[in-house]
């Protein structure tokens, strides 16, 4: 499937950051407004409406006449939390003291139904529908609401895994992910259990992209448990305190912990099960890593 989006995209990033040049960009001009930031918003919007319908339709959207704000948006944010997704503006040439925005967060009443809406969408009705009464509507501020909006869109639309390999810490992971004004939030592995769960931090879902084992790796390293812990049980059981232990007593779960301990004891347990490791140890020295795009799968 090609990509009609992105081009157009970094072409509305090229009028945001030629902007940059002809207005200092800080909190004292936000409510700069401009013709020229209006068609670029207007120019934007018209975006957001095709591939949010667009992304609606490609992730189980059934109906066929939709509005991109009240049907396609609500549909991507039940599935991918976009309401709490980050977008850290990353622009040299751009000073606000407010450099993290949530643009799908509905935060401001709408002046045509008196309703909670998009920032950016007020924007654009206002502009659309009565511009000439409505230039204040085309302000720097707004303008970065609605483009910051449509790089996550872009970036679900993208849909692209980042190979990592062997870098775990994320170190060489593009922040950017190709825009110049932009950059996202990456969550950092720290933990997976024993099941291989994935531990999500408190901002896990303020991140557009974490960084997760791949596939190969998650199966590799289950078969590696699977086999240590197969020859744990093995030998606990042909362990000599374990075979006279049996011999006097029933035991309903012989691998419970407490009766491993019971029997063996912390010490014997702890070196027995130190010395069925070698499958695990083995299998990490190939964990590789995959950037993954953040869908709220768990």
């Amino acid at each position: 499937m090609s990509n009609i989006y992105w081009p157009v995209y970094k072409n509305l990033e090229i009028g945001v950051l030629n902007l940059s040049y002809s207005v200092h960009i800080d909190d004292n001009h936000l409510n700069v407004y401009s013709s020229q930031i209006s068609d670029l918003i207007l120019r934007a919007s018209a975006e957001i409406e095709s591939i949010s319908k667009e992304l609606y339709k490609l992730n189980g959207g059934r109906k066929t006449k939709i509005k991109y704000d009240t049907d396609a948006l609500e549909l991507l944010n039940s599935l991918w939390k976009l309401d709490q997704k980050v977008i850290l503006i990353s622009s040299s040439n751009c000073f606000q003291t407010l450099k993290e925005l949530k643009p799908f967060i509905k935060n401001e009443t709408s002046t045509f139904h008196n309703g909670i809406t998009y920032t950016w969408n007020n924007s654009y009705q206002n502009l659309k529908h009565d511009r000439a009464n409505s230039l204040q509507f085309g302000s720097i501020k707004y303008l970065f609401d609605i483009m910051s909006a449509l790089f996550i869109l872009n970036l679900y639309y993208k849909n692209e895994t980042i190979l990592l390999y062997n870098d775990g810490e994320g170190i060489n992971f593009p922040l950017n992910m190709g825009s110049d004004l932009f950059s996202v939030k990456l969550h950092k592995w720290s933990f997976y259990d024993e099941n291989m769960n994935y531990r999500k931090k408190d901002f896990f879902d303020e991140c557009l992209y974490y960084i997760h084992y791949t596939d190969e790796t998650i199966e590799n390293l289950k078969e590696a448990h699977k086999k240590d812990l197969n020859d744990f049980e093995q030998s606990f059981l042909d362990h000599p305190k374990t075979v006279s232990y049996l011999q006097n007593n029933f035991v309903e779960d012989i691998f419970d912990e407490m009766v491993m301990k019971e029997i063996l004891g912390d010490e014997d347990l702890f070196n027995l099960s130190m010395h069925h490791y070698t499958n695990q140890f083995e299998a990490s020295k190939y964990i590789r890593w995959n950037g993954l795009l953040n869908k709220n799968e768990f």
